[in-house]
């Protein structure tokens, strides 16, 4: 992947590219912003472009530096995931340690760290001392959803690079030509991504998401039949299905926005859930503004409670008997 073909962030790509061709490349950066976003694609684009001989401001995407650090294989490209749930101090040690040699095969080593905030306050603490003073010809790459969930002394030592959402025309574009995905599904999956290019790549190739939307419309159906007993069971096992959980509630919320928009709006294009356009009209004008307002509000609100671990089942049980009209 060469940063020219990541599709979308042309300010944060521009950045990038400026700083390898003024030769004013920082040693730490900290791409930040929503899940799906693309950052860690980025991050692997920026790397191959700062150890690639051939290109100028950029990989050239052609070279054996450019394939082995695609795959995996570079010997002075290392990447840090979570062990489990949080990055731990014995690997930023390592890294620490690894990062005293010089490089193997380049003229400089890139260490990227995929989400950082799940570092630990002792692990923080150890990437601090070596970001305080970082070895020659290493730089450091983070990625996090949140950056305030990081030390403010490390988010100081970096350059930060903030990762928006992407066009849907660009999505689509990108699930016709590298996936190889029919226009009208493509449009579909960009548009239920919501400016998100991995979660449209991940429906595309798993279908995973459009799983989750079968649950998500399921549950509409109890809602708007009040089948509260339905309702509870759906609950009790929603809590069983944690993984799930929140790509649930966030489709489920993009069902309630879209209802609002319409009915505020009567815009199809601003519609994200278009193929089920007629379900929407019908639903959004029995349910009313003040409804689908309040909806949305209580959505937030439970996925604020489930992020701060408020019991779930009584969440969950409690917001579904609330959208349902009988509350």
């Amino acid at each position: 992947m060469v940063i020219a073909k990541v599709i979308g962030h042309t300010r944060a790509k521009r950045v990038l590219q400026n700083a390898m061709t003024e030769n004013r490349v920082a040693h730490a950066y900290l791409f930040h912003g929503p899940a799906g976003t693309g950052k860690t694609t980025l991050a692997r684009a920026f790397a191959g472009a700062l150890l690639c001989r051939q290109g100028t401001g950029d990989a050239c995407g052609k070279c054996s530096v450019c394939h082995r650090v695609n795959e995996g294989q570079f010997p002075d490209f290392f990447v840090l995931h979570p062990a489990g749930n949080n990055i731990k101090i014995d690997q930023i040690r390592e890294l620490q340690r690894k990062a005293q040699f010089k490089p193997y095969e380049a003229d400089r080593k890139i260490y990227l760290i995929s989400q950082a905030e799940s570092m630990t306050r002792d692990a923080a603490n150890c990437l601090l001392k070596v970001l305080e003073e970082p070895p020659p010809d290493t730089f450091f790459l983070l990625t996090a959803v949140n950056q305030h969930k990081l030390p403010p002394t490390i988010v100081s030592r970096c350059q930060l690079i903030p990762i928006g959402k992407v066009p849907l025309d660009q999505i689509k574009q990108m699930l016709v030509e590298d996936i190889g995905v029919g226009p009208e599904m493509a449009a579909l999956y960009a548009s239920l991504s919501d400016g998100l290019p991995g979660v449209a790549r991940e429906m595309a190739e798993s279908g995973k998401n459009l799983q989750v939307r079968e649950l998500v419309f399921y549950l509409v159906e109890q809602i708007e039949e009040n089948d509260i007993n339905g309702l509870l069971k759906t609950a009790e096992e929603f809590e069983k299905k944690k993984d799930v959980l929140n790509q649930v509630l966030e489709q489920l919320l993009l069902w309630y926005r879209d209802q609002l928009i319409w009915v505020q709006t009567g815009e199809e294009k601003l519609v994200i859930n278009i193929d089920k356009l007629n379900k929407l009209k019908n639903c959004s004008t029995a349910a009313g503004r003040d409804y689908l307002v309040k909806s949305i509000t209580n959505i937030l609100e439970a996925k604020s409670q489930i992020e701060q671990n408020v019991n779930l089942r009584l969440t969950l049980e409690v917001l579904l008997i609330r959208l349902s009209r009988t509350a």
